[in-house]
């Protein structure tokens, strides 16, 4: 197993945590906004994502204006190296929201990184299906998941755990076991796209059509590509089998993503906007509301969210509870159904 930077494929260490507990409260000792209560104690909102140039730091810098413009309050973005860093941060209240994927947020709320579970861990809204490809050099010549038979593969991420665990499962729905592979981890999505750029890596797992990956694609001679998942095992049923939560969706060629010549198989999975279950209930209902009337001309504006629709913000898809005050807006604009009503009494 190849390592780049720290922490393990399970998520990070309990030093990690200190070490960023520590570095956000040098930061306020600078600042004129400190870390030293919860965030929404101050009247200000953070909104944790993945660092720069990802989808969800993308997607946050459009839902902290929108929140900001309404609720008149001081929204801020706050990129991490990864969710696995800021989600123990949501869970104790030291950053108010976040964006994060039903199985990582699920896979810590549960327990399954070696950590205590984070009980009080909540979904305010569902928002997108995020889309997961393992990215090869389109010079490669490989097309398919089953070429990576011996290669280079970024099989874990140290500060995003789940997206690691996303790789193995394409690997596996698409022929291959992660012992025919070489392993590789990195720390981030950012990590992985530099070992694909100099050559340290055959393949890396990203989400379609960021930021990252349109630089990588401007980058690299002869641009990159998205491998397709085929084979016996390439159906949703498998694949919801392997990682539950995960699916499979076709992406069609269109002139946002010039690094997709032929219609590919990737995986996807659902994005919730997460919180604790210490945030208050006004605060949560007043955070809804703006996003619900926000949501169409963020739809617009941010062409990631297209799938993303205000009848689907209650989506019975969580892996861990809706905020009480989530449920309560929900009910109350007749999207709360028994279907959710039944999936929650399966969380408790």
């Amino acid at each position: 197993m190849v390592t780049f930077g720290h922490g393990t494929s399970e998520g990070p260490d309990r030093e990690d945590i200190m070490i960023t507990r520590l570095l956000l409260a040098a930061c306020a000792a600078a600042s004129t906004f400190a870390f030293t209560a919860p965030a929404e104690a101050q009247g200000r909102i953070t909104i944790g994502t993945n660092p720069q140039g990802t989808l969800y730091y993308t997607i946050g810098g459009g839902l902290a204006a929108a929140l900001q413009d309404t609720m008149q309050r001081q929204v801020t973005v706050q990129p991490f190296t990864g969710s696995s860093v800021y989600i123990p941060l949501i869970d104790a209240g030291e950053v108010t929201l976040g964006l994060n994927s039903s199985i990582d947020v699920g896979s810590w709320y549960r327990g399954e990184y070696g950590n205590e579970p984070f009980t009080d861990m909540r979904v305010l809204a569902r928002l997108w299906p995020l889309r997961q490809a393992l990215t090869v050099r389109a010079d490669s010549g490989m097309t398919e998941v089953s070429d990576l038979a011996g290669k280079r593969v970024v099989t874990a991420f140290s500060a995003m755990a789940a997206t690691g665990r996303v790789n193995t499962a394409i690997l596996e729905a698409g022929g291959l076991s992660a012992d025919e592979v070489e392993g590789v981890t990195v720390a981030g999505l950012s990590q992985g796209i530099e070992a694909l750029v100099e050559g340290n890596a055959d393949a890396t797992g990203v989400a379609v059509g960021i930021p990252l990956t349109q630089q990588a694609h401007a980058t690299i001679p002869g641009g990159i590509r998205y491998l397709s998942i085929t084979g016996e095992g390439a159906t949703n049923e498998n694949m919801n089998d392997i990682f539950n939560g995960v699916y499979l969706l076709e992406v069609a060629p269109n002139p946002r993503m010039p690094e997709i010549t032929d219609p590919v198989t990737v995986s996807a999975y659902d994005v919730y906007l997460t919180t604790s279950a210490n945030l208050s209930d006004e605060d949560a209902t007043a955070i809804l509301s703006a996003l619900y009337d926000a949501l169409p001309s963020l739809k617009a504006d941010y062409p990631p969210l297209a799938a993303a629709a205000q009848e689907r913000l209650s989506a019975p898809t969580n892996t861990v509870p809706y905020h009480p005050a989530a449920v309560a807006f929900f009910k109350g604009k007749g999207i709360w159904s028994d279907e959710n009503d039944a999936h929650e009494a399966l969380l408790d």
